[in-house]
């Protein structure tokens, strides 16, 4: 060989040079190199078990697990029950805390005359903290974009309430119509 060629890249027992990478091999070697990825993958299929097999070893699998429960001591069992009461408390907690969140956000915008969509992009963890970045919001986005916070009476056969009535006008109210007790 002249001394300006470079030396071909050994070739391993797959007939592929190992340490190229495929997009610089000859096409004889990329052809080796898939060639036995292919055989690879497919022995590995074969080799898996079929549905039949699967269900098979789901069903030893639950026998099995009966066996072991079974074994168990009470207080084995107790420590088992615990640790799930305890994964479930606290899975519980946090989500009373995520509802209890939204719900100080939501009342937080109200009280400021917030959208829910605006309500939803309050930041803190503190009434404070929220009720500082209601504000903040609220004078960015200007009052032209918050909700019209004014109730409206319910429709329908009945419908007596008065907007912008308090609770008060209203005891006052039923008190005059039905008497007191």
């Amino acid at each position: 060989m002249p001394e300006n060629e470079p030396t071909p890249p050994a070739v391993n027992e797959h007939g592929y040079p190992d340490a190229t990478p495929v997009a610089e091999m000859t096409s004889e070697h990329q052809a080796a190199y898939w060639r036995y990825h292919s055989k690879k993958w497919e022995q590995t299929a074969k080799s898996a078990p079929d549905s039949d097999e699967l269900t098979r070893l789901r069903e030893r699998d639950a026998e099995l697990k009966k066996i072991e429960e079974s074994r168990l001591t009470d207080e084995e069992r107790t420590r088992t029950s615990l640790a799930a009461a305890e994964t479930a408390a606290a899975e519980a907690r946090v989500e009373a805390d995520k509802v209890a969140r939204r719900a100080l956000v939501l009342e937080i915008a109200l009280e400021k005359g917030l959208t829910v969509a605006q309500a939803e992009r309050l930041r803190g963890s503190t009434k404070e903290e929220l009720e500082t970045d209601a504000d903040e919001l609220k004078t960015l986005f200007g009052a032209a974009q918050t909700q019209d916070t004014t109730r409206r009476p319910p429709t329908g056969s009945g419908s007596d309430v008065k907007v912008g009535k308090s609770v008060a006008a209203g005891e006052a109210r039923y008190k005059q119509r039905h008497g007191t007790n």
